[in-house]
């Protein structure tokens, strides 16, 4: 899944460690998402989108987002 996490990243002078300790979500998960290897849920998406402080459809401009379970 196409998403904008590293340019928003880079652009931003984020580090990647910080969003990952701040979304609580996993290394290898959050690197799976970013890299468009994993499909986030919609709550992970908007998760991630609000601790880089961008809009969700700036981060992830793909509808392909998966329900919440």
């Amino acid at each position: 899944m196409q998403n904008n996490i590293r340019k928003i990243v880079q652009n931003k002078n984020l580090k990647i460690t910080d969003l990952i300790n701040e979304t609580k979500l996993s290394k290898s998960y959050f690197y799976d998402v970013m890299n468009g290897n994993s499909v986030p849920t919609l709550s992970v998406a908007r998760k991630i989108a609000e601790v880089i402080k961008e809009p969700l459809d700036e981060v992830f401009p793909n509808d392909d987002l998966k329900e919440s379970d």
